[in-house]
């Protein structure tokens, strides 16, 4: 088990006494209402359900779910900065088994994204084990360093491709005219689901 510093605990309180569901609606409820439901994610204070107090990589993708299906970029890229100084490995996100198809589907293609993401720091010298804080030496000696790649969990490949196209809005409720537009998603059009390709680098 991966225990959380507890500063990182601490960080994207942005409002009042709210703990998340889990699992969260599924994204066609997510997108019927989508006002509804960011606005509860700007009022959670506290990252994992009233009964657990550990967080875990688990959580942390259905947190990640949640911001992507409802368009918080901000909230998608502090759950990025989140996972990547939790030190959780890409890897080791465990198979949720999700019931919802369309859930799992998208579920499935956002272990991609933080692999994508968190190797471009690590391919620059930056590895997970650095602390956010470093000095110019340290740096130096990282850069040095052989560099340890993230990859994604197998399960993720496992997941079929939705049958039915899943279309998210981006901002303004405008949503993409097909796959062919050069701003989808390659990792999400895999799941056939159609979005932006989100704001996933953190440098």
């Amino acid at each position: 088990m991966w225990l959380v510093p507890q500063f990182l605990k601490n960080l994207w309180c942005r409002g009042s006494n709210e703990y998340p569901v889990f699992p969260p609606p599924e994204p066609e409820e997510l997108l019927a209402r989508p006002n509804v439901y960011r606005e509860r994610l700007f009022q959670r204070i506290y990252r994992t359900p009233k009964d657990k107090l550990e967080d875990t990589p688990l959580f942390s993708l259905y947190r990640l779910y949640e911001s992507l299906v409802l368009n918080d970029n901000i909230g998608l890229r502090n759950e990025f900065e989140y996972f990547w100084y939790a030190k959780w490995p890409v890897v080791s996100i465990p198979d949720p088994q999700d019931p919802s198809k369309s859930r799992y589907a998208v579920l499935s293609a956002i272990p991609a994204f933080l692999v994508e993401s968190f190797n471009q720091r690590i391919e620059l010298g930056l590895p997970r084990k650095a602390y956010p804080i470093m000095s110019r030496e340290e740096m130096e000696q990282y850069q040095k360093e052989d560099r340890i790649f993230e990859s994604a969990p197998e399960w993720t490949d496992q997941v079929a491709r939705l049958e039915d196209t899943l279309v998210i809005p981006h901002d303004n409720e405008e949503i993409l005219g097909s796959f062919n537009d050069k701003r989808a998603s390659e990792q999400l059009a895999a799941k056939n689901i159609l979005h932006w390709q989100p704001h996933i680098h953190l440098i």
